[in-house]
């Protein structure tokens, strides 16, 4: 009989334990409008651990990302072809 007792008293003090350990629930969370926010999952490149991000803040695609990165080093490459050379330059 006391084998019992203790083995209940011990299923009960770990489903206890469980339920105070277990994630809370996310309550809604709403902007300055007063509108719900949605999230989503992102996981970024390199990583396996995904974010969790508001719908509105998602990055935009691989390809997105690749045309703004060739864009920009153009940019940067060519952009000191046209400043003046300085007077002691060749």
């Amino acid at each position: 009989m006391s084998l019992i007792r203790t083995l209940s008293a011990g299923v009960l003090l770990v489903a206890t334990l469980t339920a105070c350990v277990a994630p809370a629930m996310v309550s809604d969370e709403k902007d300055a409008n007063g509108k719900k926010i949605e999230y989503a999952y992102f996981t970024p490149t390199g990583s396996n651990v995904p974010i969790r991000v508001p719908k509105d803040q998602l990055p935009s695609s691989d390809d997105d990302s690749a045309t703004s990165n060739k864009a920009f080093q153009d940019m940067q490459r060519s952009g000191s072809a046209h400043l003046p050379q300085s007077p002691g330059g060749p």
